[in-house]
């Protein structure tokens, strides 16, 4: 199985993120995937709500998605509410 993971953010398609992790994937030779994933404000949850169904294993939220990424967290603690 390929491991999947992603940058998410509008807009995403200058994220340096995939090629540089790529670049680790390959190097380490490990079979995965990571890519960078364009979602609209306002669809964030939608987006975490099918991250299992669509075998993503994890990935990194940028802008406009923080705010929405804390929201979305079961137990977010005091330094990533600060920050």
């Amino acid at each position: 199985m390929t491991t999947k993971a992603f940058i998410v953010g509008w807009p995403i398609s200058h994220a340096l993120s995939p090629v540089l992790h790529g670049f680790w994937l390959q190097e380490l030779r490990i079979r995965g995937t990571y890519e960078s994933v364009a979602v609209e404000p306002g669809k964030f949850a939608a987006f975490v709500a099918g991250m299992a169904q669509n075998n993503w294993v994890g990935g990194n939220v940028t802008i406009p998605h923080k705010e929405a990424a804390l929201a979305c967290a079961d137990r977010p603690d005091a330094t990533a509410t600060a920050i």
